[in-house]
């Protein structure tokens, strides 16, 4: 077995613990070692069934998988950016064992999660270190940038182009052959019918741009 830490210490990355021990059950694969956190003083607190194992700053010393939970697109390129140089990390992409797809169209890079109850059809490429939370639907031809993050119950239909650094809300309904542009948010429930530039927000049904307060 390989030894894993995870980097992040919220409620996401004692979900991703879970994924990690529901692989385990099938294959056994991974070794838990611990969170890893920024602020070393946090260095032994318990958090779920693991407890910190080391800062941030301490993985440079070891040889391990890393795994990033944390559900916001900023924050883990942010955190990849720290990590670029360090050779002895490692970021296997975690699928859960139930998830559906035609995994010989499906390409993707590396630190990658697809949480469980997914399903991904078929020619779809997807970047790296986004993550799929529960229970959604990804459609044929579906191309995917870095650092996204797709929250749980969204229906993505065939054809879509997704830049980096996208944030869909839960329950979101995104139509087919559409452009989603670097930084855009799409809102919890939101029905996309149209293209959305980057770094705009859109919400509702049919979804619109937030207007900016003055």
């Amino acid at each position: 077995m390989q030894d894993i830490v995870i980097l992040g210490t919220g409620g996401f990355a004692r979900e991703v613990a879970f994924l990690i021990e529901e692989i385990n059950r099938v294959s056994p694969t991974w070794r838990i070692l611990g969170l890893v956190e920024a602020d070393e003083r946090q260095v032994g607190t318990q958090i779920g069934k693991y407890s910190i194992l080391c800062a941030e700053s301490d993985l440079a010393k070891r040889n391990v998988a890393a795994t990033i939970r944390i559900g916001n697109p900023a924050i883990i390129k942010k955190i990849v950016e720290n990590f670029k140089d360090y050779s002895n990390i490692s970021f296997p992409n975690l699928i859960h064992p139930n998830t559906i797809g035609d995994r010989e169209r499906i390409s993707m890079g590396r630190g990658n999660i697809i949480c469980a109850g997914n399903i991904l059809t078929t020619d779809i490429q997807i970047g790296s270190f986004n993550i799929f939370n529960l229970n959604s639907t990804y459609g044929h031809d579906i191309q995917i940038g870095d650092y996204c993050v797709f929250n749980p119950g969204l229906n993505l239909s065939g054809g879509l182009k997704i830049g980096n650094s996208c944030l869909v809300g839960t329950g979101a309904t995104i139509l087919q052959y559409l452009s989603i542009g670097d930084g855009a948010t799409i809102g919890g429930g939101a029905v996309v019918t149209k293209n959305v530039e980057a770094g705009v927000t859109v919400v509702g049904v049919t979804a619109k741009p937030i207007t900016p307060k003055m």
